[in-house]
């Protein structure tokens, strides 16, 4: 009688240990899985972890050796239940809801994977998640130089986003000055600070004005003829510079504007870090010329309906103007007289007859190209 006693306590054990031991496997098993371990691994790992130490103590007690696995197989799955919070924080219920998903096998046993779990103890905040470890820094390989024609070149940039520098020097008269200057696409005039301008040896007086529209606002600036703009071994001659002193900057001397980078074509190239400019076919000045010329035109209507214009040119410059083509808009009708060699100093007149037209009471009269 005692002896069937003991037999059922012992079986009442066994089973009693293996709801906290399956619900350990169970927890193994979906560790390992969400692992992506191969199956083996994960089923070997997992029963040796669960089962290992309960089957040692019972294979080396010396009596009751089923009543010490039972006990040693409990006692270590609740162990193991407690302490997987500490080096897996957060991961018990989803492995416990995987693993018996996946010994049980058949349909619907997904949600009852599910409720198990759900009624698990709140996990104890007793760790935190592994720290991510910190990605090794991989240089970039460089890319290959680019191809380039003899009228283009490469620049090296400064900077990112909104705010692009790059190596350029000024000639004049036998001064250089080698500096970085912001490419800016939205400046119409390159700019330079007044001491700089001085120091190239450029006179300031009576020197024209115009007007500049700079991030601090509109502002009167006197503007001034530099002999050579170098973009590397690409070069513009005879490019108007403002002064603007609050357009320099801790890293840069000025503006590089569109009277100086609309004799290119340029692309950005952000892989290698590089500004490509290439030379214009047809390079138009008349950005530069514009300050330095007075143009005015006076016109003459013949009965009949002849028109005759004479456009007078003054070029207040210390370079030769080439090629002035004036302007003449009537209405919606719009035609050109050109002006050729035109020295510095020097009052230029052309007289032309104008097509045939409807008589305007004010004509307009512009700069619409030169060049030097």
């Amino acid at each position: 009688m005692r002896e069937g006693v003991k037999r059922a306590l012992v079986g009442v054990g066994l089973v009693a240990a293996a709801v906290p031991a399956g619900v350990a496997y169970s927890a193994m098993l979906g560790l390992g899985l969400h692992r992506h371990a191969p199956p083996w691994a994960i089923a070997s790992a997992a029963t040796l972890a669960v089962f290992g130490p309960a089957l040692l103590a019972g294979a080396t007690a010396a009596r009751n050796r089923t009543a010490v696995f039972a006990a040693v197989l409990a006692a270590w799955a609740l162990a193991l239940l407690a302490g997987m919070p500490v080096y897996f924080p957060g991961e018990r219920r989803e492995a416990v809801a995987t693993g018996i998903a996946l010994v049980a096998f058949g349909d619907g046993w997904e949600a009852v994977a599910r409720r198990v779990a759900e009624h698990l103890p709140e996990e104890p905040q007793v760790a935190d998640p592994e720290v991510p470890e910190a990605t090794e820094l991989i240089e970039a390989v460089p890319l290959a130089p680019l191809t380039l024609r003899e009228d283009e070149i490469a620049l090296p940039y400064e900077g990112e986003g909104r705010r692009l520098s790059v190596p350029v020097v000024f000639e004049h008269q036998g001064r250089t000055l080698e500096t970085w200057m912001m490419l800016d696409t939205g400046a119409t005039y390159t700019t330079l600070p007044t001491h700089v301008l001085r120091d190239l040896g450029i006179p300031l007086t009576d020197n024209p004005t115009i007007r500049l529209h700079t991030a601090n606002g509109e502002r009167e600036s006197l503007v001034a003829l530099v002999d050579q703009v170098w973009l590397g071994n690409l070069s513009i001659a005879g490019a108007a510079v403002a002064t603007c002193d609050p357009c320099a900057t801790r890293d840069t001397t000025g503006l590089l504007g569109l009277n100086v980078t609309g004799g290119f074509n340029f692309f950005v190239d952000g892989d290698r870090q590089e500004v490509v400019f290439t030379s214009r076919f047809d390079r138009d000045n008349r950005l530069d010329i514009s300050p330095f010329i007075d143009l005015s035109a006076t016109f003459t209507r013949f009965q009949g309906g002849r028109v005759e214009v004479v456009v007078n040119l003054a070029n207040r410059s210390g370079r030769t103007i080439e090629r002035a083509d004036a302007s003449i808009a009537c209405g919606e009708e719009t035609w050109i007289v050109r002006l050729s060699h035109v020295e510095p100093g020097e009052l230029a007149s052309v007289r032309r007859r104008l097509p045939s037209h409807t008589w305007c009471e004010r004509y307009q009269v512009s700069l619409d190209a030169a060049s030097w």
